[in-house]
């Protein structure tokens, strides 16, 4: 009886595309742990290794306000992995690019403003006024008056 193996080792086992692209998954992500050991600890959280071909480094930022900061930083990171060449090679160039966060896309509509009607809010001043408790009672009061007002 066979046992059971990850599906990660099957795949590199075998030759071709997928082996070759689990192979560049793995050294992206010894290089992307030797970058973030050599990036300004500001930019750890929000710069990233996407790539590294022919000389050339490329780095994702999560906004433009990160890329600006990572690139001022680029020459100093060009010169630390210059320094560390025998993990990174012969880099001599840099690329930055901005690739926002994913935003959640919700299939949900937005929620409708609600509103109290007059009856409601009357039915709160009245409950309010029987009330000994001075700060519930001020919280109806409050709500009370919110009447006709988007309540979110």
């Amino acid at each position: 009886m066979n046992s059971p193996r990850q599906l990660y080792k099957f795949l590199s086992q075998k030759k071709g595309h997928i082996a070759d692209l689990i192979t560049q998954a793995e050294i992206n992500q010894k290089l992307s742990k030797s970058l973030n050991n050599l990036l300004d600890p500001a930019l750890v959280n929000h710069v990233w290794l996407a790539n590294l071909r022919v000389q050339t480094l490329v780095l994702m930022a999560d906004s433009a306000v990160w890329a600006s900061r990572a690139r001022y930083f680029s020459p100093l990171l060009l010169q630390k992995l210059q320094n560390n060449s025998h993990i990174f090679g012969d880099v001599n160039k840099i690329e930055i690019h901005v690739q926002p966060a994913v935003q959640k896309n919700s299939s949900e509509p937005p929620p409708l403003p609600r509103h109290m009607s007059d009856s409601a809010a009357e039915c709160l001043a009245a409950t309010a006024e029987s009330i000994e408790n001075v700060e519930l009672k001020a919280a109806l009061n409050k709500l009370a008056k919110r009447r006709n007002q988007s309540i979110d």
